[in-house]
C-alpha cells in the first residue's frame, strides 16, 4: 500500500463531503464501502462504524471522529467542501483516514497469514462535536462486551508542528458543563426605570458576580474556567425588557469542583433575587468528562512515539473538552495525545474550527507509524 498516496486520497474524499453530527450517512458510506471491499467485519452503531480485528480475549481499541464543523470553507483548495456551510475544520477527515490506513495495513497483515495475539478495534466514532456520539459507541455490545486493555486516540494540533506528537499522564482535557441562566423582572419605558426592574442591569452584575467564584473560592492549584458567551435581552433602545438570557461553559479538570460551583452559582443568584426582586432559573449541564490519560499508556505511548521517529512533547493537553472520555467511564485505560500539523511554509498555521484551517496529510504518517508501535508495545503482535 502506498501510503502517502492513500492518506492524502482518502483524506481529500473524505474532505469533500464533511457532515454534521449524527447525520454522517456519506461518510459512513465511504468507511463501511472500504472495509467490506477489503473483507473486514464491522459493526454499524448509528452512523458510527466499528471494525474488528479477532486475535485473543484481550482488546486493544483506537478510535477516529468522523463528524464535520457548521463552518463555510475558505480555503480554496480543489477539494474543498461540496456541502456548503459544512467543513471539516477539525481535521476529523485526517483522523478517519489515519483509521482507515491503520484497518489496511491490519488487513494485509492479517493475510499475509500474521496471527494476532490481542483483537483490535477501530472506532469510527459520529458525533464528536457537542453531540457525544462516543457515549452511544461506549455503551454498546460490540465495545462494552470487550475485555479492553487500552483506547487510544490522536487529534491533530496546528499550535505543534509536523512530526511531533504530545501528550500527558492524568487529566488532558476539560470536563465541561452548560450554563444557562435566564432573568425575569418588570419591563417598562426605558425613560421610566423606577416602573420596572432591569434584568440587564441585573444581568451584568451578575455576570460579573459569577467571575468571583474560579478566583475567590477555588484553591490556586484547582483548574477551572467560567466563561458567559452570550447575553440577550431587549430589542428596543427605549425599552426595558422583561428577560434577559445568559449562557456560557464551565470547564475543569476535576469533576468534583463543579459541585462548589454550582453551590456557589445557585447562592449568588438567591442573592440577586432577594437585592433586586428578579426571579433566576438555572441550567447546568454537566456533559463531556475530562479525558484521564492512564500512566501506564503514557509510558506505551512515549516508547511508540520514539520509536515511530516523533518528537515527543511531554506535559502536552488538550485545551477543551472530548467525548473521547465516555469510553473511559466504565473502566477502561485510555491514552489520547496530540499530533503536530503545523507547518508554517506550507501555511498551514490556522487553528482548528477556523474557515481557513488545513493540513498537510503527510502529518498523518507519524500519527499512524505511533498507532503501530503502539499495537506492537501492546503486545497485538
Amino acid at each position: 500500500m502506498d501510503t502517502k498516496k492513500f492518506l492524502r486520497n482518502t483524506r481529500e474524499d473524505l474532505h469533500r463531503i464533511p457532515e454534521a453530527a449524527l447525520e454522517e450517512f456519506r461518510t459512513a458510506g465511504y468507511i463501511r464501502e472500504f472495509l467490506g471491499r477489503n473483507g473486514i467485519e464491522y459493526t454499524a452503531v448509528g452512523t458510527s462504524t466499528v471494525a474488528c480485528f479477532g486475535g485473543g480475549p484481550r482488546w486493544l481499541a483506537f478510535r477516529a471522529d468522523i463528524d464535520a464543523l457548521p463552518v463555510a470553507e475558505e480555503t480554496g483548495r480543489p477539494f474543498a467542501s461540496e456541502h456548503p456551510g459544512l467543513m471539516h475544520a477539525c481535521g476529523h477527515d485526517g483522523h478517519a483516514a489515519n483509521l482507515l490506513l491503520l484497518a489496511g495495513r491490519l488487513k494485509e497483515r492479517a493475510a499475509a497469514g500474521h496471527r494476532f495475539k490481542k483483537s483490535v478495534m477501530l472506532i469510527f466514532q459520529a458525533a464528536e462535536e457537542g453531540a457525544g456520539g462516543a457515549r452511544a459507541v461506549a455503551r454498546h455490545r460490540v465495545f462494552a462486551s470487550k475485555k479492553i486493555d487500552g483506547v487510544f486516540a490522536l487529534h491533530l494540533a496546528p499550535g505543534m508542528e509536523e512530526g511531533a506528537a504530545g501528550s500527558a499522564a492524568g487529566p488532558v482535557s476539560y470536563q465541561n458543563c452548560d450554563l444557562d441562566i435566564e432573568i425575569a423582572g418588570r419591563g417598562c419605558h426605558g425613560a421610566q426605570a423606577f416602573r420596572g426592574i432591569d434584568v440587564i442591569l441585573v444581568g451584568a452584575k451578575l455576570v460579573e458576580a459569577y467571575q468571583s467564584i474560579v478566583s475567590r473560592n477555588l484553591k490556586p492549584e484547582d483548574v477551572a474556567v467560567l466563561s458567559i458567551g452570550s447575553f440577550h435581552a431587549g430589542g428596543a433602545r427605549n425599552i426595558i425588557p422583561e428577560t434577559a438570557k445568559l449562557t456560557g461553559t464551565i470547564r475543569v479538570t476535576d469533576r468534583t469542583l463543579l459541585k462548589l460551583i454550582r453551590a456557589r452559582l445557585e447562592a449568588i443568584n438567591k442573592g440577586f433575587e432577594t437585592a433586586y426582586g428578579v426571579r433566576i432559573k438555572m441550567g447546568f449541564k454537566p456533559f463531556y468528562p475530562a479525558i484521564v490519560n492512564s500512566p501506564e499508556l503514557y509510558a506505551v505511548f512515549l516508547r511508540a512515539a520514539r520509536k515511530a521517529g516523533a518528537k515527543v512533547y511531554e506535559g502536552a493537553r488538550l485545551s477543551g473538552s472530548e467525548d473521547f472520555s465516555f469510553y473511559l467511564q466504565k473502566g477502561a485505560k485510555g491514552l489520547y495525545f496530540l499530533l503536530g500539523s503545523k507547518n508554517a511554509k506550507q501555511g498551514f498555521v490556522h487553528p482548528l474550527h477556523s474557515p481557513r484551517f488545513d493540513f498537510d496529510p503527510a502529518a498523518l504518517e507519524t500519527g499512524n507509524r505511533i498507532f503501530w508501535e503502539i499495537l506492537r508495545e501492546m503486545g497485538a503482535f
